[in-house]
This record gives structure tokens, sequence and C-alpha cells, in this order.
């Protein structure tokens, strides 16, 4: 964990000084030291969360106590740690701001806002904002309340505050993951899910997490379905890069029925064409123009998939039989 107390510091401004360096360091083997043993639902060592917290902290040109408090914030919360305890470490100042932001998290509504503390509110605000970069790895209902929430109250918070670009962001990544879980959305990452069955299930999950996290920031229908495509149609070479060798039976027998579709255009082009289908339909529920740019840039994009999946699969011109 030094790297990450490293890369703390290093974002420090020039002139803050040695005192104060010193003390932000201390926070940090405090808070480390308090958070041992806890992960994430990432996987990553919870450490990482307070520290990134501080780290916006610093990038937002909030004081040194703030940067500390930010560090701590979790550990009254979370850990063994009494308020006593931090109150003897770091001083009265540090140990409020981090009580009142400990008692933010017993509600976010407005009655609570209106009655906090403005740095305590900041802080809040920064540690929403992380939570909201990692949102991907809570359950779907958690996702929404979460997106909602932010977008309902700590939004407008952040904006009130001065923090625009904090406010932007935190808008940004909650209408983005409420629009990835509507129906449209969730239909493209069950198709990924479906396609992804192709590849080993060790590798599986750590690939679906990485296209779901791309998804989540693609800013249209269009370009989740596009991009969905793509995905799904470089899904077998995909999998036999990862499995090797034709060795596994499984993978043999699924690449055999694929290009036995791919040798013909008929039984290539009638599920795609219906799948096309459903897909301007959809995007025509809510927006013509959406449907309208579906249909115009995703037969480029199905055509040249078919053929770059043919080439690779060694399939010739379709229709004809093979020599």
């Amino acid at each position: 964990m030094t790297t990450l107390l490293e890369s703390l510091l290093a974002r420090l401004p020039a002139g803050v000084p040695a005192i104060e360096r010193d003390r932000i360091r201390r926070a940090y083997e405090f808070a480390a030291r308090h958070h041992e043993g806890q992960f994430r639902k990432s996987g990553d060592p919870y450490i990482t969360h307070p520290v990134a917290v501080a780290e916006i902290a610093i990038d937002s040109g909030l004081d040194g106590a703030t940067v500390c408090a930010a560090l701590l914030h979790d550990v009254i919360e979370d850990t063994g740690c009494d308020a006593a305890r931090l109150r003897e470490e770091f001083g009265d100042e540090i140990t409020t701001l981090v009580q009142h932001t400990t008692e933010l998290d017993r509600g976010h509504d407005q009655a609570a806002v209106d009655a906090a503390d403005d740095r305590a509110l900041t802080l809040k605000v920064l540690d929403r904002l992380h939570n909201m970069r990692t949102l991907r790895y809570l359950d779907q209902d958690r996702q929404r309340l979460k997106s909602r929430q932010t977008l309902d109250v700590m939004a407008p918070l952040a904006r009130r505050l001065g923090l625009r670009d904090v406010s932007d962001e935190l808008e940004s990544i909650a209408r983005d993951r409420l629009t990835l879980l509507s129906g449209d959305a969730g239909a493209t990452h069950r198709a990924l899910a479906l396609a992804a069955l192709l590849l080993p299930p060790v590798a599986r999950s750590r690939y679906l997490d990485e296209w779901l996290g791309e998804l989540g920031v693609l800013p249209s229908r269009s370009a989740r379905a596009r991009f969905a495509l793509r995905l799904t149609l470089a899904m077998p070479a995909l999998a036999s890069t990862l499995r090797g060798p034709a060795r596994d039976t499984l993978t043999g027998r699924l690449l055999a029925v694929l290009r036995w579709i791919l040798r013909t255009d008929l039984r290539t082009w009638t599920p795609l064409t219906i799948l096309l289908g459903w897909m301007v339909a959809a995007a025509a529920r809510t927006s013509v123009v959406d449907a309208a740019l579906t249909l115009i840039t995703v037969p480029p994009v199905l055509h040249a998939g078919v053929s770059r999946l043919r080439v690779k699969l060694g399939i010739g011109d379709p229709d004809q039989p093979p020599s």
C-alpha cells in the first residue's frame, strides 16, 4: 500500500508545508491499519476508497484537515475505532468533521442535508462520487437507488457547494447508469451474457464486468447496440484464442454450428434481420431519431462483422459448396 500513499502525497500542491504532509501521512497510516482485512465489493482493499476520496479532495483544492477527514471518514462507522481515539490522534477539527460525515450516512434526504455542516456535506459529496465511479459492483436494485438519490440530492448539493465539475460527473454517471439499467440496456447485457457462454468460465465474469463498465459510458442506445454487436460477432474468435487449440469438445461443436450458419446468407441474415427489427422497434418506443440512427448505422456493422468472421473461420463465398 506504500504506492497508494506515495501517489496521494504526490498530488499535494508544492507549497503544502511538511507538517501538513506528515499529518496526511499519519491519517493514511491510521486508516490503513483500521481498515486492514476489509475489502470493497470490487475485491479491492477497502483503503483504496478513502484514498480515492482524499485524492478528489486534493484535486478540488480542499484544505489539509478535509483531506485527513477524507482518509478517516469511515473509521468510526466501519471499524472498531471510536471518536475518543480519533480525537486523541487528530484533534477536534478532524474528529468533528468525521463524526458529522458519519451522521450523514444515516440519511440522505433533504432534511439531513439542510441540517449538516458544509464541510461535512462536501466530504459526503466526494465520497458519493467515488462510490458512483465504482457503482457497477453493486446489485442492480442498489445501483438504481443510488443513481436516483444522486440525481435528486447529491448532484444538486454539489452544485450548491460550488463543486460544479463534481456535480456534472455525478449527474452524468447516474443518468448513464439508469439508462444502462433500462429495458433496452438490460437486453443488451443479457445478449452479451448469452454470447459470453462461449468463453471459458474462468474468464467469462471478468470480460463481462469490463464490457458492462464500457457500456455504461456509451452515450446512446445505438452506440451500445453497435458495441454489443461487435463483441458478439467477435466472441467465437475470442473463445478460440482463450481456450487454445480446439481440444475443447464443446467449443469445437459450437464453432462447427457457427460455420454451418455462416455458409449461407439465408441462415446468417434471417436471425440478424429479426434482431435488427427488434432493435429498431425498441428504439422507436422512446425516440424516432434513435430508431433511424439504428437502422442506418447497425447494418454496416453487422455486414463488416459477418465478413470478418467468415474470413476468420475460413469460409469462402456464401451459398457456394466447398471445393
